[in-house]
């Protein structure tokens, strides 16, 4: 029978063999480069080659081809070098199925090796393709991209960015993208955007920036499979251009609409009974002069077509150009509405009130209290005419952030506390400062009449709750 000490002796003997033994060098081919896939770049694979002979040539099978040289300013002969490194990458690269390409590159890069970078990437099988070259001191130079990427049947995720250009064939063939990101790019014209959504049937995720000047009037998105949004437009357009943007997406669960109409803005949307969730951004001016109420109509319109959407957002700048809109928002119901998150400022209570009364099944209410103009002594809140149904019936969560404890604010709260039926809780948070200040603010409310005696009132700092009250 072996003694403990002879076997400690014998493990420790093991041990110390082990350490001197280079057991990462030893994985399987496979395994070396699928670790080797997570590093940053290519540039750190491609170093690896040093460390041994085994070490020499594994960068070669690594799937993931990942190109960045994106400093701004670069001289011409660093360019020079980051092409020939490319060059030779792609040269004594062995793999013929590429998982991720991406090029992120400017200042001198010749679009040359550009389009040829991306077509020996499209022959190799590429699933992932990421292109990002923007040329900080030749604005003039736009890349077209090669037609070859149009027809690319093993494509799942596409970004383009910045000085690409689209010039669509008329055909485009897409089967397995599910991803397209577009940002800051040209096109030739409006067939360029239409074709290319249109040649992506299995489409789910779209996210689209636009440039002032990428050539499109009438932008259309049309896919029957689509079920991610986002949409940005470009922060000035040319004066007197009138553009459209028109949504026909069945499947569409999510939208992430932002744009400026200051000039004339219209936004059609189709078949989006499935929406579940929507966040619209609208500036309606660039400086201090009210916009034209037909601007701010066509607003109210887009947010009316989101009837059916189950969480919406509004951003501050949209509850303002909503309020010199001359329609009114309550006019449509919105019977799916169950969250409603808005930011507002006190001159937006009546467009508050027109969407709680809309929303006649809503259950929370996230409110964030914005001011972008000086308020005056008197209160710009007005009671209702009649109490919003989703008061007595479905509204059981509100929360009240950024709370200054006016005249208006106290009003709103006061109002809810003594109508809201099913209201179980309200979460207050307030940015005024002086424990003193908020004791008396919370002694104010606490003392407001509550319709229903389950409801419990939070009141927290900025950071997090604070206390609990609840009135018995």
């Amino acid at each position: 029978m072996e003694n403990p000490s002879q076997k400690r002796l014998t493990l420790s003997s093991e041990m110390d063999a082990g350490a001197s033994v280079d057991r990462i060098s030893s994985l399987p081919d496979s395994v070396l480069c699928h670790i080797l896939s997570f590093l940053p770049t290519t540039k750190y694979a491609v170093g690896t080659s040093i460390l041994s002979k085994r070490w020499k040539f594994l960068w070669t099978g690594v799937p993931y081809l990942l190109f960045d040289d994106d400093r701004v300013h670069k001289s011409p002969e660093r360019v020079r070098k980051f092409e020939q490194f490319v060059n030779k990458v792609l040269l004594l690269s062995t793999v013929q199925n590429i998982l991720k390409f991406r090029l992120c590159g400017n200042e001198f890069i010749e679009p040359f090796y550009v389009n040829a970078w991306i077509s020996t990437a499209i022959i190799r099988n590429v699933r992932v393709l990421k292109v990002q070259v923007f040329y900080y001191c030749r604005a003039d130079v736009v890349i077209e991209l090669p037609s070859c990427l149009f027809t690319c049947r093993t494509l799942e995720d596409l970004e383009l960015w910045d000085n690409l250009d689209i010039n669509t064939p008329n055909l485009v063939c897409l089967p397995r993208l599910k991803r397209l990101t577009l940002s800051d790019i040209q096109y030739r014209n409006d067939e360029s955007v239409s074709k290319l959504i249109s040649g992506c049937p299995i489409l789910e995720f779209l996210d689209i920036c636009r440039c002032s000047f990428d050539n499109v009037t009438v932008f259309v998105i049309s896919s029957p499979s689509l079920k991610q949004l986002r949409f940005r437009g470009p922060d000035d357009f040319p004066e007197n251009l009138h553009y459209k943007v028109a949504i026909n997406t069945p499947a569409l669960e999510s939208l992430d609409y932002s744009n400026h109409i200051w000039q004339h803005i219209g936004v059609n949307f189709q078949n989006i009974t499935s929406l579940v969730r929507a966040k619209i951004d609208v500036e309606a001016f660039p400086g201090d002069d009210a916009p034209q109420s037909a601007f701010c109509n066509s607003l109210v319109e887009l947010v009316q077509a989101l009837h059916g959407v189950k969480i919406l957002t509004l951003s501050q700048k949209t509850m303002n150009a909503l309020s010199y809109a001359t329609t009114c928002l309550s006019t449509r119901r919105f019977e799916g509405l169950t969250k409603l998150v808005v930011g507002a400022g006190c001159c937006e209570w009546t467009c508050l009130q027109d969407l709680v009364e809309a929303a006649v099944n809503l259950e929370v209410l996230d409110f964030t209290k914005n001011w972008h103009r000086e308020h005056t002594i008197e209160s710009c809140w007005r009671d209702p005419i009649e109490v919003p149904r989703c008061l007595i019936t479905s509204l059981k969560q509100i929360s009240l952030e950024e709370l200054e404890g006016c005249e208006d604010e106290l009003a709103m709260i006061g109002y809810i506390l003594k109508h809201g039926s099913v209201l179980n809780r309200m979460h207050l948070s307030s940015k005024v400062g002086g424990l003193s200040t908020k004791f008396q603010l919370t002694q104010k409310i606490l003392l407001f009449p509550r319709r229903s005696p389950t409801c419990q009132i939070a009141f927290c700092r900025q950071a997090g709750p604070r206390s609990l009250f609840s009135k018995s």
